[in-house]
């Protein structure tokens, strides 16, 4: 490890500890920090199985929703106003980000295991009554049970990899997420051929049944190593029994906004999020718009979530190496290039589409699979899952609204429209690359040539 790496570690643990300002004090910290994890083993690779396997239901239905959002809106709800039909999805992604400020605390404190068991069974109700909905109440009721089982699964499965890896925490984070690409890669494939042939209800159903065969394996394999012990200190002082809850449950806990660090990194994450949330939720309508068929629409989403698989494992392994944070950054570097260069002049275009769906897929994949591994490269193992699922609810807040954001901008479907809905995803993205590249230099500077 670079001489330069450890040094930025050192300053890291010493925020995250408080431990004395001495060197060699940041030294041992360091050093047990490393030392306490496995980083490998037969229990740590099952674990990161079974979170692969969770992330493909998961962040695969995420990655996926635009065949769900692209059939019901041209089916079910042809009647509705795409605006009100937006609100649908609007509300699944909130709940799946934003259930994480109260799902981080209780698996820091009690495990995965009884969290999983609650999602399982949640998101698969939801799917289901997916499948008999017809109306918009019916659509947001389903999509709402959905999202709170997302929500109550996403944090544990990749806060979970932290307590198990440290040298190989990006690559194991990276390979646990590509869950959420071939999810994301198969279950619009999937749909597209049981649609004609079995109808959307029986084709929501088989999806509910594939789903929980994936989530009963992660239930299965995945399990903590550490659990939270401590409490938190003064809290027998404190006179109010809010601030008490707070304290004891580590809810809301704000003290976490005292560092700089992680306000950048919320913002990068909230911005380029965003833009990839509104690029997958209505890519296959943007296609559909342009003349491409609907069938087709689902294979561009599908070539998208399948270069994702590469975008995810590739630059997580080179992270190990070159560093979480100059790899996201240069993947989202990619990401702005391709929307300026190839979508927003090219988009009409079929095979400019096929380019894009294949360039876009691989640049924007890092996003979430980065996010944790930059995350954990500032926070301390025990206090990960509570600052991890405090990040993904602020996101979720995001989440509620740019999807109808998104729909006014596209409005009756014009060109004009779709032009704007285009530079402001690329606006949004650039923003995201601005704020991890700002969170980066408060940490070495200007300095290139550090592993960070």
């Amino acid at each position: 490890m670079s001489a330069s790496s450890i040094e930025l570690q050192r300053y890291t643990n010493r925020n995250q500890h408080n431990s004395s300002d001495s060197e060699s004090a940041n030294e041992e910290t360091y050093s047990n920090s490393e030392e306490e994890c496995p980083d490998g083993g037969k229990e740590g690779y099952l674990v990161v199985v079974g979170s692969f396997f969770g992330c493909c239901v998961h962040l695969g239905l995420v990655n996926a929703i635009g065949a769900v959002q692209a059939y019901v809106s041209t089916h079910q709800l042809a009647s509705v106003g795409f605006i009100a039909v937006s609100w649908i999805f609007s509300v699944y992604l909130c709940l799946a980000y934003g259930i994480g400020v109260f799902i981080g605390p209780v698996f820091d404190k009690h495990g995965p295991f009884l969290l999983l068991l609650g999602s399982t069974s949640l998101v698969f109700a939801g799917l289901m009554g997916a499948a008999s909905s017809t109306s918009v109440g019916q659509f947001i009721v389903s999509f709402i049970v959905m999202g709170v089982g997302s929500g109550i699964g996403i944090t544990p499965l990749v806060s979970v990899i932290n307590h198990w890896f440290f040298r190989k925490r990006g690559t194991c984070t990276g390979i646990a997420t590509c869950g959420g690409s071939v999810g994301g890669l198969s279950f619009p494939i999937m749909l597209r051929s049981l649609y004609p042939k079995y109808g959307y209800t029986w084709a929501m159903r088989i999806l509910a049944f594939t789903c929980l065969g994936c989530m009963l394996i992660a239930l299965t394999l995945v399990k903590e190593r550490i659990r939270r012990k401590h409490e938190p200190e003064n809290v027998l002082e404190m006179n109010s029994k809010w601030k008490k809850f707070v304290l004891r449950a580590k809810i809301f806990n704000l003290s976490h906004f005292k560092d700089i660090k992680f306000i950048y990194l919320i913002i990068g994450g909230f911005f380029a999020e965003l833009s990839l949330i509104l690029i997958v939720t209505y890519f296959a309508t943007y296609a559909i718009a342009h003349g491409v068929k609907e069938s087709t629409s689902y294979v561009l989403l599908s070539v998208w979530n399948a270069t994702g698989i590469i975008g995810r494992a590739m630059p997580s392994l080179a992270s190990d190496f070159w560093g979480k944070f100059n790899m996201n950054i240069l993947m989202l570097a990619g990401l702005n290039v391709v929307i300026f260069v190839l979508w927003l002049p090219f988009g009409g275009n079929l095979k400019a589409l096929f380019a894009y769906a294949a360039l876009g897929g691989y640049f924007s994949a890092s996003i979430l699979t980065m996010l944790p591994a930059c995350l954990a490269q500032i926070t301390s193992v025990d206090q990960f899952g509570e600052r991890f699922g405090l990040l993904l609810s602020i996101i979720s807040i995001g989440n509620l609204v740019v999807v109808p954001i998104g729909a006014s901008v596209i409005d009756k479907g014009t060109t004009e429209n779709y032009r704007n809905f285009v530079i402001l995803t690329g606006i949004m993205s650039f923003v995201g690359l601005f704020f991890w590249m700002l969170c980066r230099y408060t940490l070495v500077g200007f300095k290139l040539n550090v592993r960070v």
